[in-house]
């Protein structure tokens, strides 16, 4: 099994600096979508970056920088 956290669909064109579609967290009444489904459901994996800003949070460490 695995746990998928729903994103939105992609944007219509990609940011022309970088070629990459934004997306954001899918959140209902607060809370974020997810599913448990089989692994053999699973097509591909995506890997999502963070929007950064000019200076990164210090609260970043190589633990947690990739949680929402």
């Amino acid at each position: 099994l695995a746990y998928v956290k729903w994103v939105s669909p992609f944007t219509s064109h990609p940011k022309l600096h970088h070629l990459l579609y934004r997306v954001c967290r899918s959140i209902k009444n607060g809370a974020c979508l997810a599913i448990i489904v089989p692994i053999d459901n699973i097509r591909w994996s995506v890997h999502l970056l963070p929007k950064f800003r000019p200076v990164a949070s210090q609260e970043w460490t190589t633990s947690n920088v990739l949680d929402l």
